[in-house]
Formats: structure tokens, C-alpha cells, sequence
């Protein structure tokens, strides 16, 4: 990905000076110094003192297609960290869950205790998460000669139609808001601005309640802490075909969680929550700063790649992996510190940003 860079003044000004903060309490926040020093770094940008013309790009010309609901989202890691019987047991699963059947084909009882974990569920099929057991309540046997038992916690019928509701909305959101034309960069961007312009931090920590799960509930009440808007964020992302995932960081005493994403081979950190409108951008623009970062870039905010934790995987730290590489050192898609997104034509490859709150730029990639 090559981004050309070019300057033209936009009526709008934006304000200069955002402040940080993590999930926990004590988070450090930057200071705008270390901001404009790691700005300084960025390279290919060039700002000069008179207007380019913006040139006109061709629209994409592959044929949209309406996204259906897609109850089989997996990734790459936990292909490579994950037997075949894991992912077609889970698989089995889901499509059980959506008839409301109790029994599904599963490959072990290894397959079926990540299926039935609430961590799995969370992360791969929100709806069911809370509302399904593993747990015997008529003395059957949970798994047995390669059969796996589904134990509801509300009537079978009754989450049926709460799965379907929430198949729905999930259909609804990614219509509204990606082409199946757009690239995986393009639908990470489009995603990005849903989250962080309609959903707002818990600061009440009743993301847990009523007995939901918590991604099925940041998304019913638009709100959650940042384990559950990176976990949507990465569920999202994976219903229109991104590699994405939720991980977690307690380097420093801080705990935080973002959504950790692979484009083209490729690894990026995107933090939702550190870019909601309601905490950090204003109506008309949203920050860039926490968008496609790099190991360093994280390290730099106080969370060390090493310290890099993915809960539903078999090696929870991402550093103790030994099939899959969690390394992201790429800038292709990196903007300068201090950067807000005022806009973003996606058909025509271009976007328009404020550099630490000055004139407008434009960016055309390719």
C-alpha cells in the first residue's frame, strides 16, 4: 500500500490536544511531546505552502454484493494453533445453536470444552455466550462417542429468536457500512468510524449484565469497555472477511485490550477505544493516532508486544506461540500522531485528515 500525500486546505479546524486513557485506572497518558516525535518519524508526508490539484480516481469496479450473516468466523491463528476437529466441531455447533437443537457432532472432549467456553463464544458467536451450558442439569454425559450436548439457559425456542434478532443487526451493520468491494484495509477503516461514532465506554462497568454476554451486550446497548469494543470491533471485521481478533496487554500495571487485525500477511493494532467520539474526537472527525499501529507504536502507549495476550488461544501469550507470528512492524497504512480522519471518499481511494489540528490534508492510496 503506497500513500501519495497531498495538501489542500479544508474550511474546517480541529482541536490540537487529545488526552489518553486506558481501561484501568492509572494509565499513563502521552504527552504531545512524544506525539510530535514519533509525527517527526513518519515518512512520505509532504506538506507545502501552495494547493495540488486532487486527482480523480476511478471507482472500484467490482460488483457489490449484499454481505449475509456468516455463522463461521475463524482466522488464521487459531487455524494454525487449532486442529481441523476444533473448527468443524465449532462449526457443527453454531449451526446447531441456530436451530436450536441440543446435540451437535464434535471430534473430542478437548473440541468440546473450547466450544462450550464462554471466552470462545464471546469472541466467535456472541449471542450464545451466557445463554448455553456445558453443564448437565438431567444426568446425560456432556460429550460422549463423539456427540456434544448443549444445555440452554433460557428456553431453546427463545434463543433461537434472540440469535436470529441479533444475526439481523450484525447483517444490518456491515450493509450500512462496507462494500464487498472495499479492500481489507478500506473495510478495517469503514468499521473503525462505525465504532468509535456510535458506541461510548462503560465507565459504569455494567457491561457484564442482565445476564448477556459481553460483546452480544456492547453491541445491544452501544456501549462496553475496551475488551468488548475490540472483541465486536474483531467479530465485525471477521462477518466481511477481515483476519481480526481481541488481545490484551497488562504491561505496567495497566490493563487494556484492542483488536489486533492481519492485512495482506501482514499484522496491525486498531484500538477502538482509544478513538470514541464521545471521549476524543468531535462530531465531524475521529482520531487516527490508535488506528493500523505497529509493536512500537503500542510500546510507545505503554504495552509491550511481548506482554501480548490472546485469551481463546492454547498459548495465551501471544510471545509463547509457536505457530503463529504476532510480530507488526508495518507502516504502510500509519498516520502521523496528533491525526484526525475528517472524511474518507473510499470509491475515489482517498482520505482527508487534520495534522495535530491545523489545515486539512488529503491522502490518496493506492
Amino acid at each position: 500500500m503506497h500513500f501519495k500525500f497531498k495538501y489542500q486546505l479544508m474550511s474546517a479546524a480541529l482541536a490540537a490536544a487529545f488526552v489518553l486513557s486506558g481501561c484501568a485506572s492509572g494509565t499513563d497518558t502521552k504527552t504531545t511531546e512524544s506525539k510530535i516525535e514519533i509525527a517527526s518519524q513518519t515518512e512520505d508526508i509532504t506538506v507545502g505552502s501552495e494547493s495540488e490539484p486532487v486527482e480523480e480516481t476511478t471507482a472500484k469496479a467490482v460488483e457489490d454484493n449484499p454481505y449475509e450473516f456468516n455463522p463461521h468466523v475463524y482466522n488464521a491463528m487459531l487455524e494454525a494453533s487449532y486442529d481441523d476437529g476444533y473448527r468443524e466441531s465449532f462449526f457443527n455447533m453454531c449451526d446447531a445453536l441456530r436451530e436450536g437443537r441440543d446435540t451437535f457432532e464434535c471430534s473430542s472432549k478437548e473440541a468440546y470444552d473450547w466450544c462450550m467456553n464462554d471466552l470462545t463464544l464471546n469472541q466467535l458467536f456472541p449471542a450464545a455466550c451466557m445463554m448455553i451450558s456445558d453443564k448437565s442439569n438431567d444426568g446425560s454425559a456432556p460429550f460422549e462417542n463423539g456427540t456434544g450436548h448443549i444445555y440452554y439457559n433460557i428456553a431453546p425456542e427463545e434463543f433461537v429468536q434472540m440469535e436470529s434478532d441479533f444475526e439481523k443487526e450484525i447483517v444490518k451493520i456491515v450493509n450500512d457500512n462496507v462494500k464487498s468491494s472495499y479492500t481489507d484495509f478500506e473495510k478495517c477503516l469503514a468499521l473503525y468510524d462505525y465504532m468509535v461514532s456510535n458506541y461510548k465506554f462503560d465507565h459504569n462497568d455494567d457491561w457484564y449484565g442482565n445476564g448477556y454476554g459481553a460483546n452480544y451486550f456492547c453491541l445491544k446497548e452501544k456501549k462496553g469497555i475496551c475488551e468488548t469494543l475490540g472483541g465486536l470491533y474483531a467479530y465485525l471485521l471477521m462477518q466481511c472477511g477481515v483476519d481480526a481478533i481481541v488481545v490484551s496487554n497488562f504491561g505496567g500495571g495497566n490493563a487494556h485490550a484492542w483488536t489486533f487485525v492481519t492485512i495482506d500477511g501482514k499484522n496491525y493494532h486498531i484500538d477502538p477505544t482509544w478513538a470514541l467520539k464521545d471521549e476524543y474526537g468531535t462530531p465531524d472527525s475521529f482520531l487516527l493516532d490508535f488506528f493500523m499501529m505497529t509493536d512500537q507504536d503500542r510500546a510507545d502507549a505503554g504495552y509491550l508486544a511481548d506482554e501480548l495476550a490472546v485469551p481463546i488461544l492454547p498459548d495465551r501469550y501471544a510471545h509463547e506461540s509457536k505457530t503463529y507470528s504476532f510480530v507488526a512492524d508495518d507502516t504502510s497504512y500509519r498516520f502521523p500522531m496528533n491525526t484526525s480522519c475528517v472524511g474518507y471518499d473510499l470509491d475515489k481511494n482517498t482520505i482527508s485528515y487534520s495534522l495535530q489540528g491545523g489545515n486539512a490534508l488529503e491522502f490518496e492510496y493506492e
